[in-house]
């Protein structure tokens, strides 16, 4: 791979990370702690959420009581509304776990909120070695751990998120909820679907107290920072407006590093998306826990940044409505918890797929492509180094009659050097005579200046494609290669230096040298600063940005780079001769 496409990939990784910290919106006012708002709408943001009407045309109309199929409701409580300044006292439940066991994961549910407060997956480990704990997709720590949660306070009955419901039902893949206060019932279901990693969560508030009472059925995902080398990109996401839109946790409620510069980069613990919102999720780099809104065009999400860096909470809410005297109202909702695997994503639907990096939009099909061949090559080779190697040599093929092209033009430009040395050198204070003399001299010798751009801007998407796929491809964790590189998702590490920890890791140096030893046979016209530059900074550089990489991506790069010295050694020799 040539100098250009170097230069080209380290510019445009820059103008992206640009882009993206200058296109940050600006901070809004922290609400006061205490202070209650109303999250429909919130005067301080441009966007309000009509709290009454239903744009999908959906049926979300308030109907009178029903039983569920299959559920007996357990005989009604009569309870009066307490005197003024007297609250009612609330039965002290017993707090209960539920365990469901499936072949794809072990569920842990509470009756403390109601919710999930512990999803192992059975078929991936938090490392390599077969002893270790299987991957635990709840994040959170006390008071916040439990997924899942309502805190429906509007309704008048406190934080619900921390009261104990009864278990009503248990049975295989269906576990009810239930709490009652001031004739107010607040009923949960969770349907678990066998053989997959969705389930369903059914919330109703059934109302038979003498007041109309009003609701945003607010569900909540919490996440709190952890260790290890899963956890590095946790944060929330949502799917807002057809855009998956992700906060790494690390970074919410801390502000941005411009906006500090310029004075106007305060914390900003809170985060509205306004409707429409397809779903909101807890992610990693490889796992997922998502839940999607059964009416997006009445959907928003909150996050709240409960320690800036280290936790914070996503809830998902709707238009308030009101539900008569004798009535309920309930909304159904569609939950993932498991791994990011394109096949699944794609199955569930509601564009799941795209919590998955995948690229710009125009590259998202070449990064499933090169996905599903890397995967075919590991069902002849079961070793996903010896994949990517050949999938590197493979790409490095086709494409090669656009490297020759590529190639072959600047060895025609370096042996134009010395001439345009003394073009330059003539007209020195003469810029026009200069490019006139110039652009003559291309004309007589037959050249085209921007003949070696085309070819590498052609290449471009594929080394895109080829980046995002092999960053993304849930195969290659905790996948081995060979020795000490076990895990090709992760960094490798050869060892670590004594009494500093500090990591050595011998491929992204290997990646290194073979970028001074690819500038230095490559045809150079440029001034000795720039020549400079390609040999000294943009190898230390790249090092530097690699070091971190997945062992996975450097092996990719390390290979492209030796595969491109030979190309341009056996070029420069066929010219010569």
């Amino acid at each position: 791979m040539d100098r250009n496409l170097f230069l080209a990939f380290a510019l445009s990784f820059a103008v992206l990370t640009g882009w993206t910290l200058l296109t940050t919106p600006p901070p809004k006012q922290p609400v006061p702690e205490g202070t209650k708002t109303d999250r429909g709408l919130d005067p301080g943001l441009d966007t309000e959420i009509d709290a009454a009407q239903d744009h999908s045309g959906e049926d979300h109309q308030v109907r009178p009581r029903e039983t569920r199929p299959g559920l007996e409701r357990p005989a009604p409580v009569v309870v009066k509304s307490p005197p003024p300044g007297v609250e009612e006292m609330v039965e002290e439940i017993a707090e209960e776990t539920i365990v469901v066991e499936e072949p794809l994961y072990t569920a842990r549910l509470t009756s403390r909120g109601a919710g999930i407060e512990s999803w192992r997956l059975a078929k991936f480990r938090e490392t390599a070695d077969l002893d270790s704990p299987q991957v635990e997709l709840v994040t959170g720590e006390d008071p916040n751990r439990t997924l899942m949660v309502t805190p429906l306070e509007e309704l008048g009955l406190g934080d619900l998120s921390q009261r104990v419901f009864k278990v009503v039902e248990h049975d295989h893949g269906l576990v009810v909820f239930e709490t009652t206060q001031r004739q107010i019932t607040v009923r949960k279901t969770f349907t678990f679907q066998p053989d997959t990693y969705t389930f369903r969560v059914l919330i109703e508030v059934i109302n038979d107290s003498p007041e109309v009472v009003s609701s945003q059925f607010g569900i909540n995902l919490p996440a709190h920072v952890r260790e290890g080398s899963d956890y590095r990109e946790l944060g929330l996401a949502v799917m807002h407006e057809g855009s998956a839109k992700n906060k790494l946790l690390q970074s919410l409620g801390k502000g941005s590093f411009f906006g500090s510069l310029t004075g106007n980069g305060g914390p900003e613990r809170f985060t509205k998306f306004a409707a429409p919102i397809d779903w909101a999720a807890v992610q990693t780099t490889y796992f997922l826990t998502a839940i999607v809104a059964d009416n997006p065009n009445q959907a928003a999400v909150w996050m709240d940044a409960t320690e800036p860096g280290k936790a914070a909470t996503a809830e998902l809410f709707f238009d308030e409505v009101q539900i008569p005297v004798g009535s309920s109202y309930a909304r159904e909702l569609k939950a993932y918890m498991g791994p990011k695997e394109i096949e699944r994503l794609t199955a569930f639907g509601a564009d799941l797929v795209r919590s998955i990096n995948l690229g710009w939009k125009w590259v998202e099909p070449l990064t499933k492509f090169f996905a599903t061949f890397l995967k075919g090559l590991y069902t002849l080779i079961p070793n996903y180094g010896v994949a990517i190697i050949i999938l590197t040599i493979l790409v490095r093929t086709v494409t090669a009659p656009l490297t020759m092209k590529q190639m072959r033009s600047m060895e025609r430009m370096r042996k134009l050097s010395p001439k345009l040395k003394e073009i330059q050198a003539e007209h020195a204070d003469d810029r026009a005579k200069q490019s006139e003399m110039t652009m003559a001299l291309y004309k007589s010798e037959g050249v085209n200046p921007l003949g070696g751009c085309l070819p590498m801007l052609l290449q471009f998407p594929v080394f895109i494609g080829l980046f995002y796929a092999l960053r993304s491809t849930i195969q290659l964790r905790q996948s081995p290669f060979f020795g000490w590189i076990d895990d090709l998702a992760s960094p490798e590490m050869l060892f670590a230096i004594p009494g500093l920890g500090i990591p050595v890791r011998l491929l992204p140096l290997l990646m290194g040298c073979t970028m001074v030893l690819q500038q230095k046979i490559t045809p150079m016209q440029a001034d000795p600063a720039q020549a400079k530059m390609m040999m000294t900074v943009m190898p230390i550089m790249m090092t530097f940005v690699f070091y971190t990489f997945p062992s996975g991506l450097v092996l990719y790069w390390m290979v492209s780079n030796l595969l491109a010295i030979s190309h341009q050694l056996w070029i420069g020799r066929s010219m010569r001769a």
